[in-house]
């Protein structure tokens, strides 16, 4: 399927990126000491992408309003494409825990319905979006 550029975000959508990202935000700040250049919201064609890149860690979450049928990634769908904390950091899983247990409960306090690991097959998660071509829960 072809992507649709010339379709614009809703604004319902506009304001759930934003409430997520101001969210993202203060995680990071309290978790992370993260500062304003450390953080960033990048919009597109299809939704934004929140980013964070700090001293160890790094995250980059795709905030998709629709994929237009790419790899058949439902609407209204948080992909997650850069989840690096570094192995030098004391209890570096329970960390990668806690980020994961915070993005499932703020991606759907936010609006999101769906999360996505384009890393990972569809036979690797548990609740999978019938027909998607990656790892993709519904929340």
């Amino acid at each position: 399927m072809k992507a649709n550029f010339s379709n614009p975000i809703s604004a319902g959508t506009q304001m759930s990126i934003k409430a997520f990202y101001h969210d993202f935000c203060d995680f990071m700040a309290e978790n992370y000491s993260a500062t304003p250049d450390q953080l960033m919201l990048d919009w597109n064609c299809v939704g934004a992408t929140a980013r964070y890149h700090g001293q160890n860690r790094a995250f980059e979450f795709r905030l998709w309003e629709r994929s237009d049928g790419h790899l058949g990634i439902p609407d209204m769908t948080v992909i997650v494409s850069v989840f690096y904390i570094s192995g030098l950091v004391h209890n570096a899983e329970s960390e990668a825990v806690a980020v994961s247990l915070w993005l499932r409960d703020t991606a759907k306090a936010n609006g999101f319905r769906h999360i996505a690991n384009p890393d990972e097959g569809p036979e690797a998660a548990n609740n999978q979006v019938p027909g998607c071509k990656i790892a993709c829960l519904t929340l």
